[in-house]
């Protein structure tokens, strides 16, 4: 472990036990929003001193657009003004700038989502406002129209009771200073969770002291102890820059199987281990707490409405309240899933989240929001071709699912098969993201290639041969009914 995964290191440990501080003392939403944000650019100064000018630019930019562009307009100029950065910001050294650091490259990635989601915020925000103005005047014509129109009515008012709980708590307003201080909050900088600013709002003025942030990391953390000790165990035996390395293509084919296996174990639970300590230091801070009874989601916050309006929060106790807003990893159902699709649907769940929200949601044509979804996606983590190559094979592999599901599961496998089935498709699930991770650990089109030729392309193959039998036994013959 170098000096800077270090530092980075002891910044998320020590972000655990300074969330106490925010939790157990009465400070006023104020001198909270201050001092969570001092941290937090304390925290990127130490990571990136040299490199905090960028985060800076983009963060003040993009407020000057949120204070003063239209609400109808700030989310699509945000957009473009910080997409746009993240390329200068990827491209520096051809305008004669130092190549930011890694870290630095983390902690704009996270300010990223958080300056496009503030402005969609606003302008869902105003949106909503807009569409309730437009009820009560339909309501208005309804009355004054001589038929029964009782019906009508009611439809008309129950969208306006949804619309003001709506605007009650997901609607935002917020300041210019308020913008920069959420951008820079020291909760999420270095490696999230996203959460938008009305989570934040919320947090300010939450009064949860109750809240035994202790038991909630035991509960999250009960599997941290194992995932580390193997990331530790691994690190001795693989890294990253093992193919890179003279003699390494001179070794068996099956080491280089068993390559992919070890070194994806490690990439993935180097992200476990951030993100349970990233979720850590929202539990001490009392940082997206929200009653059981509203339903978070992860990045969304409570989706029930109308049972956060009437939750009793002088009476509640912690049990009545979770952290799912800011669950950002399941790691047991990643493990565990069988298909390429369950497990981009566990992973990095606020990305997740910000990414059908606030691009697959708008786009006009819904046939077009899945590719312009995947193409914002591999965009916003980053040029190298690795990304791409692999990005691009997960839509054959979930093809292939899709079509092995169609035409062998739901025609051939009876129930008392169905769990070998299963076993079989999480096991080449596996093997597929062993593959496909290779993209994104050594990042470069030439060696991503020369890897895969060296295990003659075996992921690409594996999802051909199951793409063509799934096809050729879908025209076989009529499906049965599906089987769960």
């Amino acid at each position: 472990m170098n000096k800077d995964d270090t530092v980075y290191i002891s910044l998320l440990l020590i972000s655990i036990p300074i969330g106490f501080l925010f939790k157990n003392y009465a400070l006023g939403s104020k001198l909270k929003a201050s001092l969570s944000s001092i941290v937090g650019f304390l925290m990127v100064l130490i990571v990136c001193p040299y490199d905090i000018y960028h985060s800076l630019l983009l963060t003040c930019v993009n407020t000057l657009i949120v204070s003063i562009v239209h609400p109808k307009l700030v989310a699509y100029l945000s957009f473009i003004w910080c997409f746009a950065y993240l390329l200068f910001f990827r491209l520096t050294e051809l305008v004669g700038l130092s190549k930011p650091v890694a870290y630095a490259n983390a902690v704009q990635l996270i300010l990223t989502l958080k300056c496009v989601g503030l402005a969609f915020e606003v302008h869902d925000t105003f949106s909503r406002k807009k569409k309730l103005y437009m009820l009560n005047e339909s309501k208005n014509m309804v009355r004054k129209s001589p038929s029964d129109t009782a019906n009508e009515l009611d439809d008309i008012d129950a969208k306006i009771e949804l619309l003001k709980l709506e605007i009650e708590f997901k609607s935002i307003e917020p300041s210019l200073i308020q913008t920069i201080l959420y951008s820079y909050c020291y909760i999420g900088i270095l490696t999230g969770p996203y959460f938008k600013f009305r989570t934040y709002a919320d947090w300010l003025n939450a009064k949860n002291c109750r809240l035994d942030a202790v038991k909630f990391m035991k509960k999250r953390g009960r599997i941290a102890p194992f995932i580390i000790i193997i990331f530790l165990v691994l690190s001795k035996f693989v890294s990253f820059q093992d193919p890179l390395k003279e003699g390494f293509y001179e070794s068996t084919l099956a080491y280089r199987f068993l390559y992919m296996i070890l070194i994806f174990t490690l990439f993935r639970f180097r992200f476990y281990i951030a993100w349970i300590f990233a979720e850590f230091s929202c539990m001490t801070a009392g940082f997206g707490a929200y009653p059981v009874c509203t339903l978070p989601k992860p990045g969304a916050g409570p989706t029930k409405l109308k049972e956060l309006k009437t939750f009793d929060a002088k009476n509640s106790k912690s049990s009545d309240y979770n952290f799912d807003c800011i669950n950002n990893i399941d790691e047991y159902k990643c493990e565990s899933a069988k298909t390429v699709k369950e497990v981009l649907h566990f992973w990095n769940m606020t990305v997740q989240y910000w990414m059908a929200n606030n691009v697959y949601k708008r786009v006009p044509l819904k046939k077009l929001g899945q590719p312009i979804t995947m193409a914002v996606s591999a965009y916003w983590h980053g040029l190298h071709p690795g990304y791409y190559l692999s990005m691009l094979t997960t839509s054959p592999c979930i093809l292939a699912e899709s079509l092995m599901d169609k035409g062998f599961k739901r025609r051939f496998v009876s129930e008392r098969f169905c769990k070998v089935y299963n076993m079989a498709t999480w096991f080449f699930r596996t093997r597929e993201f062993d593959y496909m991770s290779i993209g994104f650990i050594l990042l470069s089109y030439e060696e991503t290639i020369k890897f895969w030729k060296s295990v003659y392309f075996v992921g690409h193959l594996m999802c051909l041969f199951f793409i063509l039998v799934g096809y050729f036994l879908t025209k076989l013959s009529k499906p049965v009914k599906k089987i769960n």
